[in-house]
């Protein structure tokens, strides 16, 4: 089996949203902070992040408590025309309260991608 490249993480990332993900990564564990570039009325939302990597993929998830969401990335770096990018598929979960659940839980999910290159 031929061994993976090694892929640095490390550093600031920025998607096409021009929201910000700065990473550290030690041992295949990921740590850092995302800012939302689509937050309410232009607000910047920042919230941790933590996460693994395995050769050059990634997953990472932030947790929003004021909106009551997680957000989870996974996805793979790729280098093109000699510029690496992390191409990424998110799930974006809201907690519906109880009494609202039966109404409204097909509105807890949603999915979509984002591609970051370094910033």
């Amino acid at each position: 089996m031929a061994e993976e490249p090694f892929v640095n993480f490390e550093g600031t990332w920025k998607n096409q949203h021009q929201s910000i993900l700065e990473l550290s990564a030690v041992e295949g564990l990921v740590r850092g902070r995302f800012q939302s570039g689509v937050g309410e009325d232009g607000q910047s939302l920042w919230a941790e992040i933590n996460g693994r990597i395995l050769g050059d993929v990634i997953t990472f998830h932030a947790v929003y408590p004021l909106y009551r969401t997680i957000i989870t990335w996974i996805g793979q770096h790729i280098v093109e025309n000699g510029i690496g990018s992390i191409h990424t598929q998110w799930l974006h979960a809201t907690d519906i309260k109880e009494k609202e659940e039966h109404e409204w839980m097909w509105y807890s999910n949603r999915i979509g991608s984002d591609i970051f290159t370094r910033a």
